[in-house]
């Protein structure tokens, strides 16, 4: 017997856009099409996207492959789909952790550590999908993670910018080098993990600890 992944929950209508994917008409077609990205996320929780296999995504979503193959062209546009709803997720995520309202009262470094943490917890507890993604030579997922980048960080600087400097384009420059950097360096970290890159190893709260510092330096607040 099958064992069925749990389904956490994704925009059908988000991942239908794509090409790739087989919009699903019926709603035990959808079912299904849930079910397989379900399958594919948790198996990436455990092992690396060339690793999986799909006879696992098969095992693990309880679809038979000609269920699975009804949907999807092959195991890249699966991750193809799964990368497009969880980015969605993981926007709104941005958002609601970024909200003005948030921060209100506290402080920048408050700010600064709290969203530098969220951003290291992300990419370690997505680090296979992250990672498969970026890999993939995909142009479509390029061009939507490079969408998400830009949006995270306007965010995050809104948050933590001077409001005094915040209409200044040099200042704006400044806040944009210091966020691009610590994209670049998760990015970095999720290519060639576990291999070391830096002279000091880092575990994922020193890691945030640095980012945060990073971005009030940027900032000019330290």
């Amino acid at each position: 017997m099958r064992s069925k992944s749990k389904v956490i929950g994704y925009d059908l209508g988000v991942v239908s856009r794509l090409d790739r994917v087989n919009a699903p008409k019926q709603a035990r077609s959808a079912e299904s099409l849930e079910r397989i990205l379900a399958a594919l996320e948790h198996l990436l929780r455990q092992k690396s996207f060339d690793e999986i296999t799909m006879a696992d995504i098969e095992k693990k979503s309880g679809c038979g492959l000609a269920s699975i193959y009804a949907r999807f062209r092959n195991k890249n546009s699966i991750l193809a789909a799964l990368h497009e709803t969880t980015s969605e997720r993981f926007k709104q995520g941005v958002d609601m952790a970024t909200d003005p309202e948030r921060w209100k009262g506290r402080t920048a470094r408050e700010a600064a550590t709290v969203l530098a943490r969220g951003l290291v917890n992300h990419y370690s507890a997505n680090r296979h999908l992250m990672r498969a993604g970026m890999l993939l030579g995909d142009k479509e997922i390029y061009e939507r993670a490079a969408s998400l980048v830009l949006h995270a960080a306007s965010r995050i600087q809104a948050v933590i910018a001077r409001p005094e400097k915040a209409s200044s384009k040099a200042y704006q420059r400044r806040l944009d080098l210091g966020t691009s950097a610590i994209y670049a360096l998760l990015q970095q970290r999720l290519i060639f993990y576990p291999i070391q890159t830096r002279r000091f190893s880092q575990k994922d709260d020193e890691l945030a600890e640095d980012m945060a510092d990073l971005l009030l330096i940027c900032a000019e607040l330290e």
